[in-house]
Protein backbone atom coordinates (compact mmCIF):
# COMPACT_ATOMS: atom_id res chain seq x y z
CA UNK A 1 0.00 0.00 0.00
CA UNK A 2 1.26 3.50 -0.83
CA UNK A 3 1.92 5.17 2.54
CA UNK A 4 1.87 8.68 1.10
CA UNK A 5 -1.58 8.12 -0.38
CA UNK A 6 -2.86 6.64 2.86
CA UNK A 7 -1.30 9.45 4.86
CA UNK A 8 -3.24 12.01 2.77
CA UNK A 9 -6.43 10.08 3.43
CA UNK A 10 -5.71 10.07 7.18
CA UNK A 11 -5.13 13.81 7.34
CA UNK A 12 -8.36 14.45 5.43
CA UNK A 13 -10.26 12.47 8.05
CA UNK A 14 -8.48 14.17 10.97
CA UNK A 15 -9.20 17.63 9.64
CA UNK A 16 -12.63 17.24 8.11
CA UNK A 17 -14.36 14.33 9.89
CA UNK A 18 -18.08 15.01 9.83
CA UNK A 19 -21.41 13.30 10.16
CA UNK A 20 -25.02 13.77 11.16
CA UNK A 21 -25.74 13.20 14.86
CA UNK A 22 -29.03 13.61 16.65
CA UNK A 23 -28.64 15.27 20.05
CA UNK A 24 -32.24 15.58 21.21
CA UNK A 25 -32.41 12.30 23.13
CA UNK A 26 -30.10 10.12 25.17
CA UNK A 27 -29.15 6.98 23.26
CA UNK A 28 -28.97 3.86 25.45
CA UNK A 29 -26.81 1.02 24.17
CA UNK A 30 -27.15 -2.38 25.87
CA UNK A 31 -23.96 -4.22 26.83
CA UNK A 32 -24.25 -7.95 27.45
CA UNK A 33 -21.47 -8.60 29.96
CA UNK A 34 -22.01 -12.36 29.62
CA UNK A 35 -21.04 -12.20 25.95
CA UNK A 36 -17.47 -12.95 24.92
CA UNK A 37 -17.45 -13.45 21.17
CA UNK A 38 -14.22 -12.87 19.19
CA UNK A 39 -14.51 -9.84 16.92
CA UNK A 40 -12.30 -9.34 13.86
CA UNK A 41 -10.62 -6.01 13.25
CA UNK A 42 -11.26 -6.27 9.51
CA UNK A 43 -14.98 -5.78 10.14
CA UNK A 44 -14.50 -2.15 11.20
CA UNK A 45 -11.29 -1.20 9.31
CA UNK A 46 -11.26 0.53 5.95
CA UNK A 47 -7.51 1.14 5.57
CA UNK A 48 -4.42 0.25 7.58
CA UNK A 49 -0.75 1.17 7.39
CA UNK A 50 2.22 -0.32 9.23
CA UNK A 51 5.18 1.58 10.67
CA UNK A 52 8.24 -0.18 12.05
CA UNK A 53 10.15 2.32 14.24
CA UNK A 54 13.89 1.80 14.03
CA UNK A 55 15.74 0.81 17.19
CA UNK A 56 18.68 2.96 18.24
CA UNK A 57 20.23 3.87 21.59
CA UNK A 58 17.98 6.96 21.65
CA UNK A 59 14.76 5.54 20.22
CA UNK A 60 13.96 2.57 22.45
CA UNK A 61 10.18 2.33 22.95
CA UNK A 62 8.70 0.74 26.06
CA UNK A 63 5.33 -0.63 24.87
CA UNK A 64 4.04 -0.85 28.46
CA UNK A 65 4.40 2.92 28.86
CA UNK A 66 2.85 4.23 25.63
CA UNK A 67 0.08 6.65 26.55
CA UNK A 68 -0.73 8.45 23.31
CA UNK A 69 0.14 8.59 19.64
CA UNK A 70 -0.13 11.49 17.18
CA UNK A 71 0.27 11.75 13.42
CA UNK A 72 1.50 15.00 11.88
CA UNK A 73 2.27 15.28 8.16
CA UNK A 74 4.78 12.51 7.52
CA UNK A 75 5.74 12.00 11.17
CA UNK A 76 4.39 9.86 14.00
CA UNK A 77 4.83 11.02 17.61
CA UNK A 78 4.93 8.25 20.21
CA UNK A 79 4.42 9.43 23.78
CA UNK A 80 5.53 7.54 26.88
CA UNK A 81 5.58 8.57 30.53
CA UNK A 82 9.15 9.88 30.41
CA UNK A 83 9.98 10.32 26.74
CA UNK A 84 8.44 11.67 23.53
CA UNK A 85 9.79 10.05 20.34
CA UNK A 86 9.36 11.33 16.78
CA UNK A 87 9.70 8.99 13.76
CA UNK A 88 8.99 9.56 10.09
CA UNK A 89 6.28 7.60 8.31
CA UNK A 90 8.86 5.01 7.21
CA UNK A 91 10.00 4.39 10.79
CA UNK A 92 13.26 6.38 10.78
CA UNK A 93 14.00 7.97 14.17
CA UNK A 94 14.03 11.79 13.94
CA UNK A 95 14.31 13.18 17.47
CA UNK A 96 13.16 13.12 21.07
CA UNK A 97 11.19 16.10 22.41
CA UNK A 98 11.88 17.32 25.94
CA UNK A 99 13.80 15.49 28.65
CA UNK A 100 13.42 14.32 32.23
CA UNK A 101 14.18 16.94 34.86
CA UNK A 102 12.70 19.83 36.82
CA UNK A 103 14.04 22.76 34.80
CA UNK A 104 12.32 24.81 32.05
CA UNK A 105 11.03 22.53 29.31
CA UNK A 106 11.75 19.40 31.37
CA UNK A 107 9.27 17.00 32.95
CA UNK A 108 9.11 14.21 35.51
CA UNK A 109 6.07 12.40 34.09
CA UNK A 110 4.04 13.06 30.94
CA UNK A 111 0.30 12.59 31.35
CA UNK A 112 -0.74 13.31 27.76
CA UNK A 113 -0.12 15.60 24.77
CA UNK A 114 -2.03 17.57 22.15
CA UNK A 115 -0.97 19.04 18.82
CA UNK A 116 -1.73 22.38 17.14
CA UNK A 117 -1.01 21.53 13.52
CA UNK A 118 -1.64 25.01 12.13
CA UNK A 119 0.85 26.75 14.43
CA UNK A 120 3.15 23.71 14.64
CA UNK A 121 3.07 23.39 18.40
CA UNK A 122 3.03 20.45 20.77
CA UNK A 123 1.39 20.86 24.18
CA UNK A 124 2.51 18.47 26.91
CA UNK A 125 0.58 18.00 30.14
CA UNK A 126 2.82 16.77 32.96
CA UNK A 127 2.17 16.10 36.62
CA UNK A 128 3.34 19.58 37.59
CA UNK A 129 2.99 21.91 34.58
CA UNK A 130 1.88 22.47 31.01
CA UNK A 131 4.71 22.77 28.45
CA UNK A 132 4.69 24.03 24.86
CA UNK A 133 7.28 23.01 22.24
CA UNK A 134 7.47 23.61 18.54
CA UNK A 135 7.39 20.50 16.35
CA UNK A 136 11.16 20.64 15.89
CA UNK A 137 11.43 19.96 19.61
CA UNK A 138 12.41 23.45 20.78
CA UNK A 139 11.01 24.58 24.13
CA UNK A 140 8.78 27.66 23.83
CA UNK A 141 6.99 28.24 27.14
CA UNK A 142 5.40 26.59 30.14
CA UNK A 143 2.85 27.31 32.85
CA UNK A 144 2.06 25.79 36.24
CA UNK A 145 -0.90 28.04 37.11
CA UNK A 146 -3.57 25.34 36.79
CA UNK A 147 -1.42 22.61 38.34
CA UNK A 148 -0.92 24.57 41.59
CA UNK A 149 -4.49 24.03 42.77
CA UNK A 150 -5.79 21.13 40.70
CA UNK A 151 -4.84 17.83 39.16
CA UNK A 152 -4.72 18.32 35.37
CA UNK A 153 -6.09 15.11 33.86
CA UNK A 154 -6.33 15.45 30.10
CA UNK A 155 -5.98 17.91 27.24
CA UNK A 156 -6.70 18.18 23.53
CA UNK A 157 -6.40 20.89 20.87
CA UNK A 158 -9.71 21.25 19.02
CA UNK A 159 -11.14 24.05 16.89
CA UNK A 160 -8.12 26.31 17.53
CA UNK A 161 -8.48 26.01 21.30
CA UNK A 162 -6.52 24.15 23.93
CA UNK A 163 -8.95 22.29 26.21
CA UNK A 164 -7.82 20.90 29.56
CA UNK A 165 -9.76 18.85 32.13
CA UNK A 166 -8.69 19.29 35.75
CA UNK A 167 -10.02 18.27 39.13
CA UNK A 168 -9.95 19.90 42.54
CA UNK A 169 -10.06 17.28 45.30
CA UNK A 170 -11.80 17.75 48.66
CA UNK A 171 -13.30 21.22 48.11
CA UNK A 172 -15.63 22.37 50.92
CA UNK A 173 -18.77 24.49 50.98
CA UNK A 174 -21.92 24.70 53.13
CA UNK A 175 -23.17 21.38 51.70
CA UNK A 176 -20.02 19.46 52.59
CA UNK A 177 -16.94 18.17 50.85
CA UNK A 178 -16.83 17.55 47.09
CA UNK A 179 -14.59 16.99 44.09
CA UNK A 180 -14.80 19.74 41.48
CA UNK A 181 -14.23 18.71 37.84
CA UNK A 182 -13.55 21.59 35.43
CA UNK A 183 -12.92 22.14 31.74
CA UNK A 184 -10.50 25.00 31.01
CA UNK A 185 -10.13 26.73 27.66
CA UNK A 186 -6.65 28.17 27.08
CA UNK A 187 -5.00 30.27 24.40
CA UNK A 188 -1.68 29.44 22.72
CA UNK A 189 0.14 31.40 25.45
CA UNK A 190 -1.24 28.89 28.00
CA UNK A 191 -3.45 31.53 29.60
CA UNK A 192 -6.96 30.62 30.78
CA UNK A 193 -9.62 32.36 28.69
CA UNK A 194 -12.68 30.53 30.06
CA UNK A 195 -13.76 27.63 32.23
CA UNK A 196 -16.82 25.43 32.66
CA UNK A 197 -17.84 23.18 35.54
CA UNK A 198 -18.31 19.61 34.42
CA UNK A 199 -19.71 18.36 37.71
CA UNK A 200 -19.35 18.52 41.49
CA UNK A 201 -19.42 15.18 43.30
CA UNK A 202 -20.24 15.34 47.03
CA UNK A 203 -19.25 12.52 49.35
CA UNK A 204 -19.78 11.62 52.99
CA UNK A 205 -16.44 9.90 53.66
CA UNK A 206 -12.94 10.90 52.55
CA UNK A 207 -12.34 9.40 49.15
CA UNK A 208 -9.86 9.22 46.33
CA UNK A 209 -10.52 9.92 42.68
CA UNK A 210 -8.88 7.54 40.22
CA UNK A 211 -8.33 8.35 36.55
CA UNK A 212 -6.59 5.33 35.05
CA UNK A 213 -7.30 6.01 31.38
CA UNK A 214 -5.99 9.13 29.68
CA UNK A 215 -8.59 9.71 26.96
CA UNK A 216 -11.25 12.07 28.28
CA UNK A 217 -11.52 14.83 25.64
CA UNK A 218 -12.00 13.55 22.10
CA UNK A 219 -13.47 14.82 18.87
CA UNK A 220 -15.31 13.27 15.97
CA UNK A 221 -18.24 14.18 13.72
CA UNK A 222 -17.07 17.82 14.12
CA UNK A 223 -18.14 17.48 17.76
CA UNK A 224 -16.26 17.60 21.07
CA UNK A 225 -16.94 14.69 23.44
CA UNK A 226 -15.93 14.07 27.02
CA UNK A 227 -16.16 11.01 29.21
CA UNK A 228 -15.79 11.41 32.98
CA UNK A 229 -14.50 8.32 34.76
CA UNK A 230 -16.80 7.17 37.57
CA UNK A 231 -14.24 5.23 39.58
CA UNK A 232 -14.19 6.50 43.16
CA UNK A 233 -13.37 4.94 46.51
CA UNK A 234 -15.71 5.33 49.53
CA UNK A 235 -17.82 8.03 47.92
CA UNK A 236 -21.60 8.32 48.16
CA UNK A 237 -23.30 9.38 44.91
CA UNK A 238 -26.71 11.07 44.88
CA UNK A 239 -28.37 8.99 42.16
CA UNK A 240 -30.30 11.95 40.75
CA UNK A 241 -27.10 13.91 40.10
CA UNK A 242 -24.69 11.45 38.54
CA UNK A 243 -25.32 9.88 35.15
CA UNK A 244 -23.12 6.81 35.15
CA UNK A 245 -21.48 5.31 32.06
CA UNK A 246 -22.42 8.32 29.94
CA UNK A 247 -20.60 10.11 27.13
CA UNK A 248 -21.12 13.88 27.09
CA UNK A 249 -21.16 16.32 24.19
CA UNK A 250 -19.68 19.78 24.75
CA UNK A 251 -21.24 22.87 23.19
CA UNK A 252 -22.16 26.44 24.14
CA UNK A 253 -19.86 26.09 27.15
CA UNK A 254 -21.93 23.32 28.72
CA UNK A 255 -22.24 19.54 28.62
CA UNK A 256 -25.10 17.46 27.27
CA UNK A 257 -25.54 13.68 27.75
CA UNK A 258 -25.00 12.07 24.35
CA UNK A 259 -25.24 8.32 24.96
CA UNK A 260 -25.25 5.84 27.82
CA UNK A 261 -24.03 2.26 28.02
CA UNK A 262 -26.64 0.05 29.68
CA UNK A 263 -24.93 -2.79 31.53
CA UNK A 264 -26.76 -5.75 33.07
CA UNK A 265 -28.39 -4.44 36.27
CA UNK A 266 -26.47 -1.21 35.62
CA UNK A 267 -23.30 -3.07 36.60
CA UNK A 268 -24.33 -3.14 40.30
CA UNK A 269 -24.06 -6.31 42.40
CA UNK A 270 -26.42 -7.58 45.12
CA UNK A 271 -24.69 -5.45 47.77
CA UNK A 272 -25.26 -2.26 45.83
CA UNK A 273 -21.63 -1.99 44.75
CA UNK A 274 -20.73 -1.15 41.16
CA UNK A 275 -18.59 -3.99 39.83
CA UNK A 276 -18.32 -2.68 36.26
CA UNK A 277 -15.50 -0.13 36.05
CA UNK A 278 -15.93 1.68 32.77
CA UNK A 279 -12.66 3.37 31.81
CA UNK A 280 -13.79 5.08 28.63
CA UNK A 281 -16.50 5.63 26.04
CA UNK A 282 -15.89 7.25 22.67
CA UNK A 283 -17.64 7.32 19.33
CA UNK A 284 -16.89 7.77 15.65
CA UNK A 285 -19.42 8.65 12.96
CA UNK A 286 -20.46 4.97 12.90
CA UNK A 287 -19.14 3.12 15.96
CA UNK A 288 -19.29 3.43 19.73
CA UNK A 289 -16.31 1.99 21.64
CA UNK A 290 -15.72 1.26 25.31
CA UNK A 291 -13.21 -0.43 27.59
CA UNK A 292 -14.14 -1.73 31.03
CA UNK A 293 -13.11 -4.05 33.84
CA UNK A 294 -15.45 -6.63 35.34
CA UNK A 295 -14.44 -6.98 39.00
CA UNK A 296 -16.42 -10.22 39.34
CA UNK A 297 -14.49 -12.02 36.60
CA UNK A 298 -11.29 -9.91 37.05
CA UNK A 299 -11.09 -9.54 33.27
CA UNK A 300 -10.77 -6.64 30.84
CA UNK A 301 -13.40 -6.28 28.13
CA UNK A 302 -13.73 -4.23 24.97
CA UNK A 303 -17.05 -3.24 23.46
CA UNK A 304 -17.89 -2.07 19.93
CA UNK A 305 -21.37 -1.04 18.81
CA UNK A 306 -22.22 -0.50 15.15
CA UNK A 307 -24.84 2.23 14.85
CA UNK A 308 -25.50 1.26 11.23
CA UNK A 309 -26.42 -2.37 11.97
CA UNK A 310 -27.47 -1.99 15.61
CA UNK A 311 -25.16 -4.83 16.68
CA UNK A 312 -22.94 -4.79 19.75
CA UNK A 313 -19.82 -6.90 20.23
CA UNK A 314 -18.44 -7.61 23.69
CA UNK A 315 -15.03 -9.29 23.79
CA UNK A 316 -12.42 -10.12 26.40
CA UNK A 317 -8.87 -8.73 26.08
CA UNK A 318 -9.35 -6.97 22.73
CA UNK A 319 -9.83 -7.48 18.99
CA UNK A 320 -8.57 -10.22 16.71
CA UNK A 321 -6.19 -8.76 14.14
CA UNK A 322 -7.07 -11.00 11.22
CA UNK A 323 -5.51 -8.43 8.83
CA UNK A 324 -1.94 -9.00 10.03
CA UNK A 325 -2.55 -12.39 11.68
CA UNK A 326 -1.29 -11.20 15.08
CA UNK A 327 -1.53 -14.08 17.52
CA UNK A 328 -2.60 -12.03 20.56
CA UNK A 329 -5.60 -9.71 20.99
CA UNK A 330 -5.04 -6.01 20.28
CA UNK A 331 -6.49 -2.90 21.94
CA UNK A 332 -7.27 0.04 19.67
CA UNK A 333 -7.16 3.70 20.73
CA UNK A 334 -8.12 6.97 18.97
CA UNK A 335 -5.31 8.54 16.93
CA UNK A 336 -4.70 12.26 17.63
CA UNK A 337 -7.60 11.83 20.09
CA UNK A 338 -9.80 11.85 16.96
CA UNK A 339 -12.32 9.05 16.91
CA UNK A 340 -12.33 8.42 13.15
CA UNK A 341 -8.78 7.00 13.28
CA UNK A 342 -7.19 4.45 15.56
CA UNK A 343 -3.83 2.92 16.41
CA UNK A 344 -2.41 -0.08 18.21
CA UNK A 345 0.96 -1.78 18.49
CA UNK A 346 2.50 -5.22 18.75
CA UNK A 347 6.07 -6.40 19.28
CA UNK A 348 7.12 -9.09 16.80
CA UNK A 349 10.10 -11.06 18.11
CA UNK A 350 11.85 -13.32 15.58
CA UNK A 351 13.81 -16.44 16.64
CA UNK A 352 17.13 -14.91 15.53
CA UNK A 353 16.60 -11.52 17.25
CA UNK A 354 19.44 -10.79 19.68
CA UNK A 355 17.39 -8.09 21.43
CA UNK A 356 13.73 -7.17 21.58
CA UNK A 357 12.83 -4.83 18.68
CA UNK A 358 10.65 -1.76 18.93
CA UNK A 359 6.94 -2.51 18.67
CA UNK A 360 5.36 -2.28 15.23
CA UNK A 361 2.79 0.55 14.98
CA UNK A 362 -0.51 0.06 13.14
CA UNK A 363 -2.61 3.08 12.12
CA UNK A 364 -6.09 2.53 10.76
CA UNK A 365 -9.09 4.34 9.37
CA UNK A 366 -12.56 3.23 10.45
CA UNK A 367 -15.35 2.33 8.06
CA UNK A 368 -18.27 4.75 7.71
Amino acid sequence: MNKNWFFSAIMSVLLFACGDTKHNELMEIPVDIEQNIPFRLSEITEELIIIEPELTDESLINPDRIIRMLLYKDHVIIVERKVIHVFDINGKFIRAIGSVGQGPGEFINVRNVAIDENNKRLFVNTTSKLICYDLDGFFLKESSNIHQNTSAIDLNYINNELLLVAEQIGVKDEKGKFNHLILYRLNVDLQIIDSCTIRDTYFERPGTSIHPYEYFILHGNSTIYLYCSDIYIDITYPAEIVLRDTLYRFGQNQFFPELKLKFNNNGIDGNGRKFIQLFNIYRSSRYVFAMYNNEMTKNWYYFCYDTKTGKGHNMQDGYIDDINQIETRVAIRPLNANTEMFYYWHTHIKPDDLEEPNPTIYIGKLKK
